[in-house]
């Protein structure tokens, strides 16, 4: 009798079963998706920074063995950012050159030249009214005009700096606003090199 009874208990207790497991799926569903798609996200938000980093430090390169400063600079940066579109709304390009000084009457350094492409709206470190131009101290006085030795320890200085806004590809975003796109629907990147 008592295995006859097992037998009838048996189909519904893998009924029980297979609802558990629906159950146990659709509470851990969300949680795995917000896992994957935060995954993807921060892949592809380190892909764009590493090519921000790449395309600033070489554009720095470049941009120190001119001379003059090309004006096509930043487009040749641009081109070379594929996929992102630094010549877009989303993207910044800002090329300066602070030339040294040249002599004991004008001994401070210079803004000599500066190219910018883009549509986002920010504003570079190397400007006039900056303090130093944007340069750290150090480098400032290298560019100072030394009357004892008739030059300054350098001829000049290139700064490159580069944005872009980071947009989200997953509907992560949506979920988690604050966290993930501060900035109008995006996270403003940023990287800056000085050859």
């Amino acid at each position: 009798m008592a295995h006859h009874l097992s037998r009838r208990c048996a189909p519904h207790g893998r009924l029980d079963a297979r609802g558990s497991a629906i159950v146990e799926l659709a509470l851990a569903l969300p949680m795995f998706m917000v896992l994957v798609f935060g995954v993807v996200d921060l892949g592809h938000a380190i892909n764009t920074r590493l090519i921000l980093t790449n395309v600033c430090r070489e554009g720095g390169s470049i941009g120190c063995r001119q001379e003059p400063l090309s004006a096509t600079l930043p487009d040749m940066m641009a081109s070379s950012a594929q996929p992102l579109a630094l010549n877009g709304p989303d993207g910044r390009i800002i090329v300066t050159r602070i030339g040294a000084g040249t002599s004991a009457q004008s001994p401070a350094p210079r803004i000599s030249a500066q190219y910018q492409r883009g549509g986002l709206a920010v504003t570079g470190s190397a400007t006039p009214s900056a303090t130093r131009l944007g340069l750290t101290p150090a480098l400032y006085q290298r560019l100072v005009f030394d009357s004892q030795q008739n030059i300054a320890d350098l001829t000049g200085v290139t700064v490159v700096e580069v944005w872009f806004k980071y947009r989200p590809i997953t509907p992560l975003s949506r979920f988690l606003p604050a966290l993930l796109t501060p900035d109008d629907g995006g996270l403003i990147m940023h990287s800056r090199s000085v050859f």
